[in-house]
């Protein structure tokens, strides 16, 4: 099983599963006993603040080390450390202590399964509102001049409402 990560529009990173690597169609990150890490694409270093940058941009990642071992987990969780190091809080105190606390099977199975679900689910959820509110935004500010072309005498009304009138003779005279 292959492990890799993305980010949505809103910079979340989300880490997703492939059964293997034919089918993974990202970019391929070699990390060296050193630890540094080179973007194949590129042919250069990457920093793990470089690796969160293009995770939230939207690009897959498989991280591989010397002996062809898939690290992608290892790194992902590194880049975690480093957000948290920057006061970027990513996973809040009282989480991280449940779930070293729990150290069953039942959790790998929550984590594996029911944990993503829920979080794509609200990234759904979290868009649909968004759009929607956006939608409702936009239809506010388009209703006045909707009204003004439907209905004859709006604009009249407007003027007297808002005096935009009566503004506009003080300034003439």
């Amino acid at each position: 099983m292959l492990l890799f990560a993305f980010a949505n529009k809103y910079g979340i990173l989300i880490v997703s599963m492939a059964k293997n690597d034919e089918e993974f169609e990202g970019l391929i990150i070699k990390r060296y006993k050193n630890r540094r890490l080179y973007n194949t694409e590129t042919k250069s270093y990457v920093s793990y603040e470089d690796l969160a940058k293009i995770v939230r941009d939207g690009t897959d990642i498989k991280v591989i080390d010397t002996n062809g071992e898939d690290v992608t987990k290892t790194v992902l969780i590194q880049v975690i450390l480093e957000e948290e190091k920057n006061d970027k809080t990513v996973l809040p105190t009282d989480f991280l202590f449940q779930v070293l606390r729990s150290n069953d099977s039942s959790m790998q199975d929550f984590f594996k399964n029911h944990l993503s679900a829920s979080f794509a689910a609200y990234l759904k959820t979290k868009e649909e509102f968004d759009n929607r509110f956006r939608s409702v935004l936009e239809m506010a500010f388009s209703a006045p001049q909707t009204m003004e072309k439907l209905i004859p005498g709006a604009e009249v009304m407007r003027e007297v409402f808002t005096g935009t009138k009566k503004e506009k003779e003080d300034k003439e005279e």
